[in-house]
């Protein structure tokens, strides 16, 4: 594994072993998070803030991960399935029952200076919708 695909694996690592100390040290303090409902989320307080709530819905972690970067080493996709429960309703998405999912979910990094300076998440929200009504 190159430096930043291993800087990504260890973000995922983190977030599946709800590290916010790991996950912070791993990210800039500036770091821009696009996540999968279109908000846009800036700062290392305000990314870990944006995770915990996000968790606090969606009990999810993430496995089958392949990494891949590009030639210039700035930036890392992961594709993955994120397989989770969903435990407590989010806005915006079906009423919350313990529904079991696993889909297909993309990470995006950005990494500058051996930090993650963006991340963009990525998964088909209709198919996601569509786990949950079930």
């Amino acid at each position: 594994m190159t430096d930043v695909q291993t800087i990504a694996s260890r973000f995922i690592e983190a977030v599946n072993g709800r590290d916010f100390d790991a996950l912070s040290r791993l990210v800039d303090e500036d770091v821009a998070l696009d996540s999968l409902t279109g908000q846009r989320t800036v700062g290392v307080g305000p990314l870990r803030t944006w995770i915990m709530n996000y968790l606090s819905h969606f009990d999810e972690t993430f496995s089958d991960i392949v990494l891949m970067h590009d030639a210039f080493g700035q930036r890392v996709a992961a594709d993955m399935t994120a397989r989770g429960t969903y435990r407590k309703t989010m806005p915006g998405f079906p009423e919350a029952s313990g529904q079991s999912y696993a889909i297909p979910s993309v990470f995006i990094f950005e990494i500058e200076d051996g930090v993650i300076t963006r991340l963009s998440h990525y998964r088909n929200l209709r198919i996601f919708e569509r786990e949950l009504a079930s």
